[in-house]
């Protein structure tokens, strides 16, 4: 996982003298060799929470029709898993297959 760096970011300012960080969490979620790191450390892990929410976390930021396509599941499927409700090992499998071929 890539190390965090604050000086890399750079400040919005609001007033004078007061600065706010502009941060979007799916510029990590676009990058899949960082999704595939995360996924692979939170199943390591085991922290089942870590790996849904990353999961969560990857669908809300790509194309979902785009998965539906490469992964072969229904669209609504996926739309199911994105909002968080449960999902069985052969959707995860097709998911994650999909992400791997996504890079």
């Amino acid at each position: 996982m890539t190390k965090f760096n604050i000086k890399s970011m750079n400040p919005i300012v609001l007033k004078k003298n007061k600065n706010l960080i502009k941060i979007d969490p799916r510029d990590f979620f676009k990058n899949q060799n960082s999704v595939t790191k995360s996924l692979s450390e939170a199943l390591l892990e085991g922290d089942k929470e870590a790996f849904q929410e990353i999961i969560i976390g990857y669908l809300g930021a790509i194309n979902k029709e785009e998965l539906a396509r490469i992964s072969k599941l229904p669209i609504a499927t996926i739309r199911r898993v994105a909002s968080g409700s449960n999902y069985n090992i052969e959707t995860l499998l097709k998911i994650t297959a999909a992400i791997k071929k996504a890079a």
